[in-house]
């Protein structure tokens, strides 16, 4: 009696798989299992309307790329680096205005704490963005020289000069500007420098992304920057 019972399952169940791998192929749709590397945080990125992004990559050695879709079953934490397994599934007869792969977390292979090496802030970088606004939009250049031997800095806020100093950690990506002083100078987008330099004295934590360095201000990018040539 048990055995008959356990071969009327084993065919309910393969009679169940069969009918669920007939639909999906019926249907058009694919699965494919992909492995997924996760940026620490989330960007602001503009698909169909302005949004915050996930920043992926498939390998190690590539670069970010935005990601303007959801993985379902992930809630990503700022700060925290993932390496995930990941099923896409290419969907059939979507709108044009809709993307043709679904993304569902299959697992999350390792979640760690961001824990760049400071190294990587050498450099002249120019601001891009100070929360939200473009400043070369409005014909400000500002800039950030990061000395890290000598915990320096120097820089542009429109046309007066800064400097100061700043600290790193050596186990996470925690990093904050001091002592930063400016030259006195009366200039046409006054409000934009103020604004820099008060927000430079905000920031508790850093990004680099590609060629972009990212300062974050309690989880927030607040000042994206863009390595210069």
């Amino acid at each position: 009696m048990k055995l008959l019972l356990y071969l009327a399952l084993f065919v309910s169940l393969t009679a169940c798989s069969f009918q669920n791998n007939k639909k999906q192929k019926d249907s058009g749709e694919t699965d494919h299992i992909s492995t997924y590397y996760i940026a620490p945080y989330k960007v602001s990125c503009v698909g169909v309307a302005p949004m915050q992004c996930l920043l992926v990559k498939k390998t190690p050695e590539s670069n970010w790329e935005y990601f303007y879709s959801t993985i379902k079953g992930f809630t990503h934490e700022a700060g925290i680096e993932y390496t995930l397994k990941v099923k896409e599934t290419t969907l059939k007869d979507v709108p044009t205005d809709a993307s043709s792969l679904a993304y569902e977390l299959i697992e999350i292979v390792e979640s760690k704490a961001y824990g760049p090496k400071a190294t990587n802030l050498h450099d002249i970088w120019g601001v891009v963005e100070l929360n939200g606004i473009n400043p070369l939009s409005k014909q400000c250049e500002q800039t950030l020289e990061l000395n890290v031997a000598e915990k320096t800095l120097l820089g542009k806020a429109g046309c007066n000069d800064f400097r100061g100093q700043f600290t790193t950690s050596e186990s996470s990506n925690a990093i904050t500007f001091e002592n930063l002083i400016a030259t006195k100078m009366i200039c046409p987008n006054q409000d934009l420098e103020d604004t820099y330099l008060t927000t430079l004295e905000s920031v508790n934590a850093y990004f680099r992304f590609n060629q972009n360095l990212f300062l974050i201000s309690d989880n927030l990018v607040v000042i994206k920057l863009k390595r210069m040539d």
